[in-house]
């Protein structure tokens, strides 16, 4: 691969928190040679690769980015097929997803629709709602198709080969996996509002959106500790004064972000309770 190909930018739009940073290597893939190109390249420079869907679960933690960030620029498409399924690409947005379900009759996972994921990125995280009801995005997945890095070869696993966990899966976290699509199916309902939009309308009700975030930053956490951190701030970040869990950012440099979460990890340390990110560390 010509090394011209892999970039050097200034930019803050790559997360959702909207930190600025330098990013010493960067590189968009629009099909499948490419990323092999790129991965053959990281491995031989001993340099770690990140896979970018939207950036909205995407934390930055140094001005200056070493790893590899790879912006997946696949082809979109929604395909049609027998029995309410659907074939779609890991670059499709979520959203997009459910207007072809809300347009279709299909029940779907619309309590996403106020979440700016791509499929591959909900998908890799096991996307869904609070823990206690039960309810994820794998709920319509019949089978998810990825490039396995270490074997060099595309392979497709049911869903019950894929979820681990609570915002778990094999693909959370891991780079050696590159998802390229999802088989969905779904039921055929009778609506009778539109369930995009009550979900935009509860989201702007009791979700912070008042300044650049990437939503739930623990996956896990207790409740009791993050609801005594609300309204705390530092500097031009703040843990969510109307949200629990939220950080909400206004500063190009993700330090602020950073202390929050260290400061909200050592009283859970103190209290003897696990805090495990959602949001994923990157450098």
């Amino acid at each position: 691969m010509s090394r011209d190909k892999i970039k050097s930018i200034t930019d803050n739009n790559l997360s959702f928190y909207r930190t600025l940073h330098h990013f010493k290597r960067y590189g968009e893939f629009s099909n499948l040679e490419q990323f092999r190109d790129y991965v053959s390249w990281a491995k031989s420079n001993t340099i770690k690769i990140y896979v970018l869907g939207n950036g909205s679960n995407t934390l930055f933690t140094r001005k200056d980015i070493k790893s590899l960030i790879l912006k997946n620029k696949l082809s979109k498409h929604i395909n049609s097929l027998p029995e309410y399924r659907l074939e779609v690409s890991s670059s499709v947005l979520v959203i997009d997803v459910l207007k072809y379900c809300y347009e279709n009759s299909f029940d779907s996972f619309y309590y996403l629709a106020s979440v700016p994921a791509t499929l591959g990125g909900a998908l890799a995280m096991n996307a869904g709602r609070a823990k206690h009801h039960h309810r994820t995005i794998y709920d319509f997945v019949e089978s998810v198709t990825f490039f396995d890095v270490e074997r060099d070869c595309i392979r497709t696993l049911g869903k019950e080969e894929i979820v681990i966990g609570h915002r778990q899966t094999i693909f959370t976290g891991i780079h050696s996996y590159l998802i390229l699509s999802a088989i969905l199916k779904f039921s055929p309902i009778s609506m009778e509002g539109n369930p995009i939009t009550e979900r935009c309308k509860w989201s702007k009700k009791f979700q912070d959106n008042s300044e650049p975030n990437c939503g739930s930053v623990f996956k896990e956490s207790e409740s009791k500790i993050l609801k005594q951190l609300q309204g705390m701030r530092i500097g031009k970040a703040c843990f969510s004064a109307k949200t629990t869990n939220w950080i909400l950012n206004s500063s190009d440099s993700s330090i602020p972000i950073l202390i929050l979460i260290t400061f909200a990890k050592f009283l859970h340390f103190l209290n003897i309770k696990k805090a495990i990110l959602e949001v994923i560390l990157v450098d």
